[in-house]
């Protein structure tokens, strides 16, 4: 057995397969050395990069078999015999490590035509993009301002627009979507700025995640002309982010990058990423060049984690869970502006969601809002926290002008326009209002929100067909927003269908419904009016309904009780604030909006107000 062993290790020394092993190694890690240094010069990629190692990595075990099987001599490739020569066509330590560099140079050719077939492949063919909606989600929300997606076969595109698509986590733990989705977030909210570029809000760009579709596709759904997609991977306290700038037009590549960074210098990656983007479509602050479109200032690593986290619960309308993760976010860095301003916006937000009450809510949002533009006097969102506050304290003035603010710092930013839309709305300029939700809408054409406001305007505007047609096509698209369905109920209960509006009561709220669904059914039927007033008014299921005064006056209204809703309003106009001031102009209180008590609560609270003329969004 020893002899055996010892014959093996002889013939391999004498076949020099040792030899080719090492050649073979050298030549493969300076090879694997320079492409992961120069391939990114040619925005190829990732998976080239991949390539290399891999064919490597296959290449020794055959570099070592062919060793072993085949002799180089100066007649060439012959198979090995097996007996030991000693003549001058031996084969020689060179020529055996000249098998190994002739390998290595299949290999190369190898790599050069998988570069030389992706950019081939490049030009004609359409990019797929990373993440992509179906095109039965597009055909059920479809943007309800502007052309069409359908009314042409070639739509024109505006040539500064874009759509940051979900990032792709590549961690390999779907738990850490959030941070690849936050990452894609700051992006875009620092694209935002740029006034001259139409920016996809994330929520239409985020209606493509986890699907592939042609990027021609997603641009006209979209009506963007540029793509934005990439990956990040994160590993420790490092983090690779790949983009790359696609034309949705042609799915020719316009730009591309790789970083590999530490954690600490994220916000530097996502400026150069906006900068670089701005520079390729020839856009910029108004300030002129040379500003940074995301902050510079140090962050605690944890804190922004936090953040990340934050801002995914916050687009789904976890708000609760939101303000957990930015309160401890502020925690950890209590210097974090923006941290601090989407916890104002937050906490704004939590009385349309949660059992909050206003007052709480806003006491706590202004603070924070306050406390992140002491921090940095230019971050929008405070000034969009604060509008949502001053709107629902009925400051109107106050709300114009944090608002107008919020859109000067990001006029490409569709959660300000909503806001501001939802604000011309409480002051009663209807029309501008309907101009302002719908400029959000070409924005955020998938946004549920802004369509069921859309809606509401309609219907209030009595644009009846139109109103049912959005609030209907808003509904498909989002069955499980509780606004949509409170929405909906009213413009069903206005055109007396009852059994849908039923439906969106029971829909509108998942406490009690059977208690809810008593008030339609005493608005349908005159016989069923006491109990559903009583219901109303001593009722503990509906006390959320009484806490609101014009939400409570909106239902005592429409149940026929309007000295009692007269009377609710009266008291509100002295000491209330509400969360919904936009009800005021519900077609619901027609039957007392000439009543000089109803005219003397709209003047007391300063209504109608007109919004200020300079400094139009």
């Amino acid at each position: 057995m020893h002899m055996a062993q010892r014959g093996f290790w002889r013939e391999i020394r004498r076949r020099h397969v040792y030899r080719v092993a090492a050649a073979y190694a050298i030549v493969g890690w300076l090879l694997i050395q320079v492409a992961t240094q120069v391939l990114p010069v040619f925005h190829l990629p990732d998976w080239i990069d991949q390539a290399v190692v891999l064919l490597v990595l296959l290449g020794f075990p055959i570099a070592l078999v062919l060793a072993w099987a085949f002799d180089a001599t100066p007649r060439g490739i012959v198979r090995t015999d097996g007996t030991i020569g000693t003549d001058s066509m031996a084969p020689s330590p060179a020529r055996h490590a000249g098998v190994a560099v002739g390998l290595i140079g299949v290999l190369v050719a190898a790599i050069a035509g998988l570069g030389w077939w992706h950019f081939q492949h490049d030009a004609r063919q359409p990019v797929q993009g990373v993440a992509a909606a179906s095109t039965s989600t597009a055909r059920a929300n479809p943007p309800t301002a502007g052309p069409s997606a359908g009314a042409s076969l070639a739509p024109t595109l505006p040539a500064k627009s874009i759509a940051v698509l979900p990032f792709v986590n590549m961690s390999g733990d779907p738990k850490n979507d959030y941070f690849s989705d936050g990452i894609t977030e700051e992006i875009l909210d620092a694209l935002a700025q740029l006034p001259h570029l139409k920016v996809a809000a994330r929520t239409s760009a985020f209606a493509f995640k986890g699907k592939a579709e042609d990027l021609r596709k997603v641009g006209e759904v979209l009506d963007v002309a540029t793509v934005l997609e990439g990956s990040v991977q994160k590993s420790g306290d490092e983090v690779r982010i790949t983009a790359q700038l696609i034309d949705t037009r042609s799915g020719y590549h316009l730009w591309s990058e790789k970083y590999d960074r530490k954690l600490t210098s994220i916000f530097a990656v996502e400026d150069e990423i906006s900068q670089a983007i701005a520079d390729k479509l020839k856009v910029q602050l108004a300030g002129g060049s040379g500003q940074s479109l995301v902050a510079q200032k140090a962050v605690d690593p944890r804190a922004h984690d936090f953040y990340l986290r934050g801002l995914t619960l916050l687009a789904v309308r976890s708000v609760s869970e939101a303000v957990d993760a930015f309160q401890q976010a502020v925690t950890i860095d209590p210097d974090y502006a923006q941290a601090w301003a989407v916890l104002a916006e937050a906490q704004a937000l939590l009385p349309s969601y949660t059992s909050v009450s206003e007052e709480t809510a806003d006491t706590h949002a202004l603070a924070a809002a306050q406390r992140a533009l002491a921090l940095d006097p230019d971050v929008s969102l405070a000034y969009v926290a604060q509008g949502i506050v001053y709107t629902n304290q009925m400051h109107w003035a106050d709300a114009d002008r944090a608002l107008r603010r919020a859109l000067a710092l990001a006029p490409g930013d569709a959660e300000a326009m909503d806001q501001y839309a939802q604000f011309l709305y409480a002051v009663g300029q209807l029309e501008p209002a309907l101009a302002e939700i719908e400029r959000a809408l070409q924005r955020d054409p998938f946004s549920g929100i802004s369509g069921a406001v859309r809606a509401q305007l309609l219907f209030v505007l009595h644009r009846d067909d139109a109103a049912l047609k959005q609030i209907e096509s808003t509904l498909a698209a989002h069955p499980n927003g509780l606004l949509q369905h409170r929405i909906a109920l009213w413009v069903y209960l206005s055109l007396h269908r009852y059994p849908e509006a039923e439906r969106q009561m029971r829909l509108s709220s998942p406490y009690h419904p059977d208690v809810r669904t008593l008030l339609v059914r005493g608005i349908a039927d005159p016989h069923l009016r006491p109990s559903a007033v009583e219901a109303l008014e001593t009722s503990p299921a509906l006390v959320d309904l009484r806490h609101d005064a014009i939400v409570h006056a909106l239902f005592l209204v429409a149940l026929g009780e309007n000295e009692h809703a007269l009377a609710v309003l009266g008291e509100f106009a002295i000491n209330g604030d509400s969360a919904t001031p936009q009800l005021l102009w519900n077609r619901a209180f027609d039957p007392i909006r000439d009543d000089p008590r109803f005219k003397a609560v709209l003047k007391k609270i300063d209504l109608p107000y007109t919004p200020g003329k300079s400094g139009t969004p």
